[in-house]
């Protein structure tokens, strides 16, 4: 890593990458091909693999956020031109608000429509939300509007990663990766 430039504590990057492991190499291919199945056990088996995995993640970014509130974070390199340093700043939010966000819509949603939702097939997570059938469908559409835009991001996000690491060289990446 260059120097001078402080690394994300170790916490906050094992929070990044198990959250980004869950995200992108679970929830958002499971409920793509979910959504994707006719009915059957599988399809039910990953409707209720998402749920749960979904509020693995949310419960994660609750941490996430607090870690970064009492941390905070490494400020960035005084090289970055301030349009840069913006849009990070502003994609990093974004992020913490869809991460937050997407599964309390998924969440929300199912229990209007299909009520008990289940942590792991055992544990009911109660939320007194009315509803039923044709509010649960606006509220996923929502849920599923949320995930694309954080998909957008993160492919923003993932692009800027692997620029600052190949292209610009400046210890960006490293920060995250470690330490």
């Amino acid at each position: 890593m260059k120097s001078g430039l402080a690394a994300y504590s170790g916490g906050s990057r094992f929070l990044h990458w198990i959250i980004a492991a869950l995200i992108l190499l679970g929830l958002i291919p499971v409920g793509l091909t979910m959504v994707s199945l006719g009915g059957g056990p599988l399809k039910n088996f990953l409707y209720e693999a998402h749920k749960s995995f979904g509020m693995v993640v949310f419960m994660l970014a609750v941490v996430r956020v607090a870690v970064r509130m009492a941390q905070g974070f490494p400020p960035l390199p005084e090289s970055l031109p301030e349009w840069q340093r913006i849009a990070a700043r502003a994609t990093h939010l974004a992020l913490y608000a869809l991460i937050l966000v997407a599964p309390v819509l998924g969440y929300t949603g199912t229990a209007m429509c299909c009520a008990p939702v289940n942590l792991f097939w055992t544990v009911p997570i109660p939320i007194p939300v009315e509803g039923g059938m044709n509010q649960a469908k606006i509220v996923l559409a929502w849920h599923k509007a949320a995930v694309f835009l954080m998909a957008g991001i993160l492919a923003l996000h993932v692009s800027a990663a692997l620029w600052h690491r190949f292209v610009r060289r400046d210890g960006v990446f490293e920060r995250m990766w470690r330490s």
